[in-house]
């Protein structure tokens, strides 16, 4: 789901968040990881089905990264995260990486630049299912609520 203004654009990109790779080597020459690769495709994807044109100005940039909750889990702490209190989610991948990844495939189409983004929070949490959620939004705004991209996009 995406819904975009002029000044504003919120999607959910479905599946499970990926970690930005490091980069190879091999030969005298690097590469980007596969996995990196075929990720940051998808998000594009997804990003430039929400933004006609990249946002100008200085950036606020709010994501939430979701994963599944284990199946595994207890039923009280399964209904808690299906209820929506959602528990953190620590452990890899890290979430400086997760974040990497989505300002880097911002880049010229939701953003000219990740240089723009001046203010920025991120999440990483259990949840029903697999998604990122990002929120970009003029830097002078208030965050919006992290996990409804459709709602509404934070007044001042």
């Amino acid at each position: 789901m995406a819904i975009a203004s002029a000044r504003f654009v919120s999607l959910s990109v479905a599946g499970k968040p990926i970690a930005k790779g490091r980069p190879r080597f091999k030969d005298g020459y690097n590469y980007t990881p596969e996995l990196t690769r075929d990720a940051e495709e998808s998000m594009q994807w997804e990003m430039r089905q929400a933004c006609a044109t990249p946002l100008e100005g200085p950036l606020a940039l709010s994501m939430t990264f979701s994963f599944r909750r284990p199946e595994g889990w207890p039923k009280a702490q399964r209904d808690e995260v299906d209820n929506g209190k959602q528990p953190w989610r620590p452990g890899r991948p890290d979430l400086d990486n997760l974040i990497k990844l989505v300002q880097d495939a911002g880049n010229g189409i939701l953003w000219r630049d990740d240089a723009q983004i001046v203010r920025l929070e991120a999440i990483k949490v259990y949840g029903p299912e697999n998604e990122t959620v990002i929120n970009v939004f003029p830097a002078e705004y208030s965050m919006p609520d992290r996990q409804s991209p459709g709602g509404e996009g934070g007044g001042r």
